[in-house]
Formats: C-alpha cells, sequence, structure tokens
C-alpha cells in the first residue's frame, strides 16, 4: 500500500515502524534497506521534523549503541482505518434489530453522552457564550462550524459547512439525531435543524430557540 506523499525510501520506514511496534534504530533500517546510516538519518530528521515518527529508548548492545524510533499517532492515522464502514454496519444492525424509532433513542443517548464532559464548562454562562463554547466544541469534534449570522430579533443560529457523519447521514436520516441531541444538551435550548446538508443544502444550520419553545 502507498501511502501519498512520501517517497519509496520514507514509505518503506513507515511501514517497517507499523510491524515492529517496539521500534528500530537506525542500524536496523540501513540493513533492511541497504543503504547507509546517513541517509537513513536524512530521511527521520524529516519524519520526526513532521511529527511521523520519534524516538523511543536507547539500546545498549555489544555494538555500536542505537536509539529507537517509533510512530507516532499522526503518522499511525497515515494507514487507512474503516472506521465509516463499522459505523455503517453497527447503525444497519441497531436499526435492523430496533427499527428507525430505537436508532433515534440511542443516538440522542449519544448525543448527550457525548456532551456531558462538556458541558460543566457552559454553565452559569449567557446564550451567547454558551453557542460560542458550544462551536468550539464543535471544531474539536472535527465541525467547520460557525456562528451564523441572523438578526437582532431573530433567534441565535449555528452553521456547519461538513458533516462528520455525512455518508451515514445520506444513508440514514436518523443520524442528524446525534447532532440535534448534542447541540440541545450543550445549549439547554430546543434546536431547529433548518438546513441539511444530507438533503441537499449547502451548510447544516441549527436554529438556537428558547427552551420554553412549543
Amino acid at each position: 500500500m502507498g501511502i501519498v506523499g512520501f517517497g519509496d525510501k520514507q514509505q518503506k520506514i513507515l511501514h517497517f515502524l507499523v510491524q515492529e511496534k517496539e521500534g528500530m534504530t537506525v542500524d536496523q533500517f540501513s540493513r533492511r534497506l541497504e543503504i547507509s546510516r546517513s541517509a537513513i538519518h536524512q530521511h527521520i530528521t524529516v519524519l520526526e521534523r513532521d511529527g511521523y515518527v520519534r524516538k523511543y529508548a536507547s539500546l545498549q548492545t555489544g555494538g555500536r549503541p542505537g536509539t529507537t524510533f517509533v510512530l507516532t499517532d499522526k503518522g499511525i492515522h497515515l494507514f487507512p482505518k474503516h472506521y465509516s464502514l463499522f459505523a455503517e454496519m453497527l447503525i444497519n444492525l441497531i436499526k435492523n434489530k430496533l427499527g428507525s424509532k430505537g436508532l433515534v433513542d440511542y443516538l440522542r443517548e449519544l448525543g448527550v453522552s457525548l456532551s456531558e464532559t462538556k458541558k460543566a464548562a457552559l454553565a452559569n454562562k449567557p446564550l451567547n457564550k454558551k453557542i460560542e463554547m458550544t462551536v468550539e466544541i464543535m471544531q474539536e469534534l472535527g465541525y467547520d462550524a460557525r456562528v451564523a449570522e441572523s438578526e437582532p430579533d431573530q433567534p441565535p443560529m449555528i452553521d456547519a459547512y461538513n458533516c462528520v457523519f455525512h455518508d451515514l447521514a445520506n444513508e440514514n436520516e436518523e443520524v442528524c439525531e446525534l447532532d440535534l441531541s448534542l447541540l440541545t444538551s450543550l445549549l439547554d435550548s430546543k434546536i431547529e435543524h433548518v438546513c441539511c446538508m444530507a438533503k441537499g443544502n449547502n451548510q447544516c444550520r441549527f436554529k438556537v430557540l428558547p427552551a420554553d419553545t412549543d
């Protein structure tokens, strides 16, 4: 499997480190790749500078002492994972067993659980500050979110220009309930899903309504 953006030798170094969880030394790379230690140092320096590998441990052997290098989390994430496939299978399994309503109940519960670690920081804040902080939380979760412009006499709104569950939401509209539950819990307000990318809109827009709105 090729890794886009890396030369042949750097790709091989990264692949070696996926296989060797305890790391490898410059000498070990040199023997495996049949190139000089100096050339290995150059490749490792670039990979370390860019955050893909890091020093792990110093080895004292009968020969030249060496430092082992391992992949960082950033390096590990270069290799494909099938989270989306797993999530799709899980969503379909729940929906097939419990129906659409059962799936919605699970997703709402998940949204509340997701908010619990963040909610305390929003307590006793005015609504406009809560909205700003909620946008920051959404950005941490991978959303390209921002406070939308609205008229002074209109409810505030949040726009998200990407959907972290886009493929899932396209196939299962119930997935949007996770977003709504998360925002409802964080803001202690009712949320109206005004626009939805899964329905062809350019962004997802969430209108923040007073909690006592019918």
